[in-house]
């Protein structure tokens, strides 16, 4: 399946703009469209991606809808609309590690590991039932964010197919998460 994405910004250099430029290796610029293959053949679904807030106050007409970039709290109005519901992902082992800056923190604390996790989308911030989940290995030779770029996102991408191949032959997975496990972490400027 072809997915077409546009992709505005105002911050070239902000963390997200680098974060969305490098998950569809987009060389340069604020305001680019991009091609991406996801690895689903004769579906015929109507997925949406969300990287922030529409406004809208709810999300355009699709049956499954992907959020690998959020920053942002999204209305749960948005996040509930698509008919199989929205995956969110997030790069920590959850309910470890719940909130913004997950890869900052795991380096902070020196963790041998973190995940890549696709959960699906509530009310609560990061607390839904996990879809999928990969440990990964910190690679302390790198930067957080040359990590991220070279280990996390080819996990997300990895991740993301085993989540819609499993969709995509009826099977939505639904792990809830323990919350006696959860933690909760501050954004890190």
């Amino acid at each position: 399946m072809i997915v077409g994405v546009k992709h505005r910004c105002n911050d070239f250099d902000s963390y997200r703009a680098a974060r969305v430029k490098s998950l569809f290796n987009a060389e340069s610029g604020c305001n680019w469209e991009h091609t991406a293959e996801l690895p689903i053949e004769g579906m015929e679904w109507k997925i949406g991606l969300i990287v922030g807030p529409s406004g809208s106050g709810r999300l355009f007409s699709v049956d499954l809808a992907i959020a690998p970039l959020l920053t942002t709290k999204i209305p749960d109005s948005e996040l509930q609309s698509p008919r199989l519901g929205t995956l969110i992902f997030h790069p920590s082992p959850l309910p470890y590690g719940r909130g913004a800056s997950a890869i900052r923190w795991a380096y902070r604390r020196k963790e041998p590991i973190t995940a890549a996790t696709w959960f699906w989308a509530t009310d609560e911030l990061d607390a839904g039932d996990i879809c999928e989940q990969e440990i990964v290995k910190i690679d302390y030779n790198l930067r957080p964010r040359e990590f991220y770029e070279k280990h996390i996102i080819p996990a997300m991408c990895r991740t993301l197919e085993r989540c819609l191949t499993d969709i995509e032959k009826g099977f939505k997975r639904q792990i809830k998460q323990v919350e006696e496990y959860a933690t909760y972490d501050g954004r890190i400027e």
